[in-house]
C-alpha cells in the first residue's frame, strides 16, 4: 500500500514539474488517470472471468468510454429536461419522502435534487449501460451489472485514497500559480 502512495506521490511530483497551470490541475489527472485505469482493469477482468471471449483492450476501452458516458447521460437528462419541470410542491413531497427514509436508516437525508439525480444515474446503469455490456461482451445481465458495480466501486475507492492519502500542496506552489506569468 505505501509503495502504490509513493509512486503516486511521485507522479503527481512529475505531474506538478512538466504541466504548467495550477498545482491542482495534476492532483485532479492525477485522481481521473488512476480512477479510469482501474475502471478498466477490474471492468476487464470481471467481464474476462465472467466468460466473455470479447474482452479485448480496444473494444473494452471503448465500451467502458461509452458506457461511462451514458451513465453520466441519465443525471444530465434529469437536470435538463426533468428538474425544470417538477413544481416545488413536487419537489417538497420528494424531500419529506427522503426524511423519511433517512430517518428509518439512520442517515442523513439526501436534498431532494441529489435523490432525483442518483435516480437517474441508476436509470441509465439499468435501462442503457448493463444491457449495451450484455450485447457487447456476450455475458448475462445480473454478470455486468456486477461488473460494472465493482468496476465503478474501485475506481471511486482509488480516486478517494489518491485524493486523502497524497500529500498536500505546498503553499509555495500555489502562490506561484497565482503569480501573473511575465
Amino acid at each position: 500500500m505505501h509503495g502504490l502512495l509513493s509512486l503516486a506521490s511521485v507522479a503527481l511530483n512529475l505531474f506538478r514539474e512538466f504541466i504548467p497551470g495550477h498545482p491542482d490541475a495534476a492532483r485532479f489527472w492525477l485522481e481521473i488517470g488512476a480512477g479510469s485505469l482501474s475502471l478498466l482493469i477490474v471492468l476487464g477482468l470481471l467481464l474476462r472471468f465472467f466468460g466473455s471471449e470479447n474482452a479485448r483492450p480496444a473494444l473494452l476501452t471503448l465500451g467502458a468510454t461509452l458506457g461511462l458516458l451514458l451513465l453520466a447521460a441519465g443525471p444530465a437528462a434529469v437536470e435538463l429536461y426533468f428538474l425544470p419541470t417538477l413544481s416545488p410542491s413536487s419537489l417538497g413531497h420528494i424531500d419529506s419522502l427522503a426524511q423519511w427514509v433517512g430517518q428509518k436508516t439512520h442517515q442523513t437525508p439526501w436534498p431532494a435534487r441529489t435523490a432525483l439525480l442518483s435516480l437517474g444515474l441508476l436509470l441509465s446503469l439499468f435501462l442503457t449501460v448493463v444491457p449495451l455490456t450484455k450485447w457487447t461482451f456476450r455475458v448475462p445481465t445480473f454478470l455486468s451489472l456486477l461488473a460494472w458495480l465493482a468496476a465503478l466501486t474501485t475506481a471511486s475507492t482509488i480516486s478517494s485514497l489518491l485524493r486523502t492519502k497524497l500529500p498536500p500542496i505546498p503553499d509555495a506552489l500555489v502562490e506561484k500559480a497565482k503569480l501573473p506569468a511575465p
